[in-house]
């Protein structure tokens, strides 16, 4: 195919999704050919690229409103934008969202000559350029298929790390914060604790959350080993009660922060932490992406497929071993009839941790952090 001008990149999921083809967003802006970089979403991510500087534009699709209002509005405000988009005239779609009806407004009512996107289930039918998988994903990393389906439309991704770029003004309100907090506006050495996540997975999040008083137990003896001062716990404001479930079970000074921030003030505090600690989900791979430390737990899903993105000895992914039946999350399903989630409810505190510090995970991060590294571990702008 010719070198593309114009871009349409689909991606309608969580933040964690948005996340991995950030690298796919930094190749296009790399081919001079390339004029301008879209993005169409979902509603709830705008922010985890809002700042990015290799997107031009951001399309926001909110279903929840289509829902609620008529139909006839929504009609016509899908029309409209269908309008806008076929002015732009775009030359590639890098179909991200696994349906076939982005594939298919993009051929025949954006003209969009080529579209690349996932064959799963048939849903590639309406792309000229396809990825099969016919499993969903395994094996690999989701953002290494998010790579390759760009390079398969002839977009070449050779730096393959994730990021997020923050608000430049987040540094100083998690500042005054931790003023609040702290009685310091540097706060005190700590770890970024996320004991929610999932929440793209809706009612049933609580598939990928270990329980709070695990995650209690397992900071403090965190805390005690690398001579962290506190636990900040961030999250969204629906998980307001698991954060406060697990930071009063803590011996460790807690600042709760947890649906008071955005997405680029928690940046903001992960920035500052000496590691993060959490459930997978979206904060977990936008630590990954601001080049933190980071352990993660991981119950239905494959760390192989969704854990901390690019793998570094840093990045530790902890999940319950010789259970037969995880992972059970195959072909985008998991078991939902499954009544004791054992991958989660039988791993425990001190096994955890245990299987960290046998495997040499803190002696390398206590020589990365050093002895005077404070709040700060490699930030990126």
């Amino acid at each position: 195919m010719s070198a593309p001008r114009r871009v349409l990149v689909v991606q309608p999921y969580g933040i964690g999704d948005l996340l991995f083809v950030t690298p796919v967003l930094r190749a296009l802006r790399l081919i001079p050919s390339v004029e301008s970089v879209d993005l169409l979403l979902g509603s709830r991510n705008a922010a985890a690229v809002r700042a990015n500087p290799h997107v031009d534009a951001i399309i926001e699709i909110d279903k929840d409103r289509f829902r609620t209002q008529g139909r006839w509005k929504t009609f016509r405000e899908v029309l409209g934008l269908g309008k806008k988009l076929r002015e732009k005239r775009y030359d590639l779609l890098l179909d991200y969202s696994l349906r076939a009806e982005y594939a298919f407004l993009g051929q025949f009512f954006l003209g969009i000559p080529e579209r690349a996107g996932f064959h799963y289930k048939r849903r590639g039918f309406f792309h000229n350029h396809r990825l099969a998988i016919p499993q969903g994903f395994e094996g690999r990393h989701v953002a290494d298929a998010c790579c390759d389906l760009a390079e398969l439309a002839g977009i070449p991704v050779r730096d393959r790390w994730l990021e997020f770029y923050a608000d430049p003004a987040s540094p100083a309100r998690v500042s005054g914060l931790f003023l609040e907090g702290f009685g310091r506006a540097d706060g005190v050495r700590a770890a970024a604790v996320s004991a929610g996540g999932g929440e793209s997975w809706g009612k049933d999040a609580s598939f990928k959350r270990w329980a709070p008083e695990k995650f209690a137990a397992f900071t403090d003896r965190v805390c005690r080993r690398l001579g962290l001062g506190a636990a900040v716990f961030v999250g969204g404001a629906g998980e307001k009660d698991i954060s406060a479930s697990a930071s009063a079970l803590m011996k460790t000074p807690v600042l709760n922060l947890t649906g008071k921030l955005s997405l680029s003030d928690s940046s903001a505090v992960i920035d500052r932490a000496a590691v993060f600690i959490g459930n997978d989900g979206g904060l977990l791979h936008l630590a990954c992406a601001r080049r933190k430390p980071v352990i993660g737990f991981y119950g239905p899903v494959d760390p192989r497929v969704y854990g901390p993105y690019p793998a570094s000895p840093l990045s530790a992914a902890v999940f319950k071993k010789d259970l037969e039946c995880r992972p059970c999350y195959r072909k985008f399903r998991y078991n939902s009839a499954c009544e004791d989630r054992a991958c989660l409810t039988s791993l425990e505190a001190a096994e955890a941790y245990q299987a960290l510090e046998q495997g040499g995970y803190f002696d390398r991060l206590e020589k990365a952090l050093g002895p005077a590294a404070g709040l700060g571990y490699n930030p990126v702008p």
